[in-house]
């Protein structure tokens, strides 16, 4: 049976154990332990603005998404900070799904828009084109390195 459904504090370390096997995969090759992608999400849903979303099959979290809402000028936006699908499922539908429940649910509670930052040419730009996102060509995402000299 499959389920998306707003996440739960309990869903804590399954969501943890797909991130690790999410992003240590190809392109990211990230090395993640469990204990470090739960204190991630647990970092992510501490504050009343975070909201998750879990994908689950046969009773076993598969996909993920968390984020929070931010008030702008136009209204509610909701910024996706982290959103994964398990490597043996992806390419499935899942992620979009995911994506649709999220929109219709944040519609239902007026928000206005989704937005989020990934890496430029990464397959992840392609899903969230396809998926109806655009660039912003106004916009662009800054980062300092706080070990570097001035």
């Amino acid at each position: 049976m499959r389920q998306i459904r707003r996440y739960k504090d309990e869903d804590c370390q399954a969501c943890a154990v797909v991130l690790k096997e999410a992003f240590s995969g190809e392109p990211w090759r990230e090395n993640w332990s469990v204990d470090l992608a739960g204190a991630r999400i647990q970092e992510l849903m501490c504050s009343p603005l975070s909201m998750g979303y879990v994908y689950v099959e046969d009773d076993k979290i598969i996909g993920a998404a968390f984020g929070r809402r931010c008030t702008y000028l136009h209204g509610v936006e909701f910024f996706i900070d982290e959103l994964f699908v398990s490597p043996p499922v992806q390419r499935t539908g899942i992620g979009s799904s995911l994506l649709k429940f999220m929109a219709d649910d944040l519609w239902e509670m007026g928000f206005v828009d989704i937005v989020l930052n990934t890496e430029r040419e990464y397959p992840s730009e392609m899903f969230y084109l396809k998926n109806g996102f655009r660039h912003r060509p106004k916009m662009v995402f800054l980062a300092k390195d706080l070990q570097e000299d001035d």
